[in-house]
């Protein structure tokens, strides 16, 4: 049936209300500007045909809309008027109920967007956190209300440079929620899996904002554009300021439990910087490991304990490599001095032979070859030390302190051994050395060491770990 034919500019509905031109039509729903003839003020008139063919569903939305526009008072929220039901008569055979609101001089964004508008991050910036001031209000009520349908064709720019939330055609109270049967609502891309299962929550519409302000900032749609394990893939397609994406992207978290909750904390990252805290999970490890590994979509953390037994072990063997060493070091000195005496003297002996005066040769050349084996051992002694020290290094002291690896969005460090400012980018591989029995992160430029001496289980489980957070971000 088509509806557009039953109403017409200039005719009044209700002895009131003038229409003046329509804004919409769709399959039973009518919106229309219209003159309020009491007031002399423009209005908007959204109708709607009740008629067989109809969900009993979308007639249960508009009265809701209707009932909790009602009670909303805000100025960027376009003022409830009128709730009004027409004879069929006017109807032509259908009944029509008609709800009447402010009207909002200016252009949604779905508009500038088509228009082929490019939005700056400045002004995305301000969109955000005009649309959060007003979810601010909206989850602050004692009955907090849900959007559930926040998008570019929702949010009006007005001619003062404001930004209005119209279309409450979805919106959610919390008497809603009690009942035992969901409505469900939302825009694909734009609305998150919750809400799709019938549990829509305050984040719910956080995810929407993030989803609103990733099509701002791509001109694409958030359905149109790549996704990895549900998340909205846009990094690559912005130039702006990272602290700006990485607040998005926990804007628009699929994981309930990571998203931003509320509106409140949202607005407070946003206009202050701070960084986005994601709940580090624990990740269950191999059996008998003592190592612990965390992570968060943003975040991966494991730690390396210290193994305190092993270590006065080593220190023991230490200290007798040590004393062997230092003793066999006296010895040597003693025999050095006597052989620098010998070697002089064979010296002494060789300029005596060379004048002439006999002395067997023979003897020289052993006194000589004993001086120079002495002065090369002589010369190993600072080696062998830099061997023990390093062993100390190396070996004994991982062993004994414990460290942790850290890896985040941008870079990766292990406390108390090196700290890398590396992006994570710049990773090619993880690869496990099996005959270090340890794990290397490898660039074009270098490898690095994350840790090392572990048993085949714990590498072959980290380095899983570690691909498997990477794929992620």
């Amino acid at each position: 049936m088509k509806t557009n034919l039953l109403f017409n500019p200039k005719q009044c509905l209700k002895e009131r209300y003038q229409l003046q031109q329509q804004l919409g039509n769709n399959a039973g729903r009518q919106t229309w500007l219209a003159q309020d003839l009491q007031s002399g003020e423009q209005v908007t008139v959204k109708l709607l045909a009740f008629n067989p063919q109809m969900e009993w569903d979308e007639f249960k939305l508009f009265e809701r809309e209707a009932a909790v526009l009602k009670q909303l008072n805000h100025p960027r929220i376009p003022q409830y008027q009128d709730y009004f039901s027409l004879d069929q008569k006017i109807g032509a055979g259908l009944c029509w109920f008609g709800l009447v609101q402010d009207y909002i001089p200016g252009k949604s964004l779905q508009q500038l967007l088509n228009e082929g508008k490019h939005f700056t991050e400045s002004q995305v910036r301000s969109i955000a956190k005009q649309v959060l001031e007003i979810l601010i209000y909206l989850h602050g009520l004692n009955s907090p209300v849900l959007h559930r349908d926040i998008k570019p064709s929702n949010l009006i720019l007005g001619e003062d440079k404001q930004i209005y939330l119209v279309d409450f055609g979805a919106v959610q109270d919390s008497a809603a929620v009690e009942g035992v049967t969901f409505t469900v609502v939302g825009t694909s891309g734009y609305a998150p899996l919750e809400q799709f299962w019938g549990q829509a929550v305050p984040a719910s519409d956080l995810y929407a904002l993030g989803a609103t302000l990733i099509h701002l900032l791509t001109g694409v749609p958030p359905a149109d554009l790549p996704q990895r394990n549900l998340r909205i893939q846009f990094r690559e397609q912005v130039s702006i300021n990272s602290q700006l994406i990485s607040w998005i992207e926990a804007l628009t978290e699929p994981d309930l439990d990571l998203r931003l909750s509320c509106a409140s904390q949202a607005l407070d990252a946003l206009e202050t910087g701070r960084s986005i805290c994601y709940p580090l999970e624990s990740v269950y490890p191999p059996f008998f490991t003592r190592i612990k590994l965390k992570k968060s979509p943003h975040q991966l953390v494991i730690k390396f304990p210290g193994r305190k037994v092993f270590f006065c072990v080593c220190i023991l063997v230490f200290a007798f490599k040590l004393i062997l060493f230092f003793s066999l070091c006296l010895l040597f000195i003693c025999i050095f001095m006597s052989t620098v005496l010998s070697g002089l003297s064979a010296i002494v002996n060789c300029l005596i032979l060379i004048a002439g005066e006999g002395i067997p040769f023979l003897s020289t050349i052993l006194s000589l070859s004993i001086f120079f084996i002495s002065l090369y051992f002589a010369m190993q002694i600072p080696e062998k030390y830099s061997e023990i020290t390093s062993e100390v290094r190396g070996f004994i002291l991982p062993r004994f302190r414990s460290y942790y690896v850290s890896l985040d969005k941008n870079s990766f460090f292990v406390c108390n051994q090196l700290k890398f400012h590396l992006l994570l980018s710049e990773i090619q591989q993880v690869s496990p050395d099996s005959l270090k029995q340890a794990i290397y992160l490898k660039t074009k430029k270098r490898n690095y060491c994350l840790a090392h001496h572990l048993k085949p289980s714990e590498v072959n489980w980290l380095v899983y770990e570690i691909k498997d957070w990477l794929a992620d971000c």
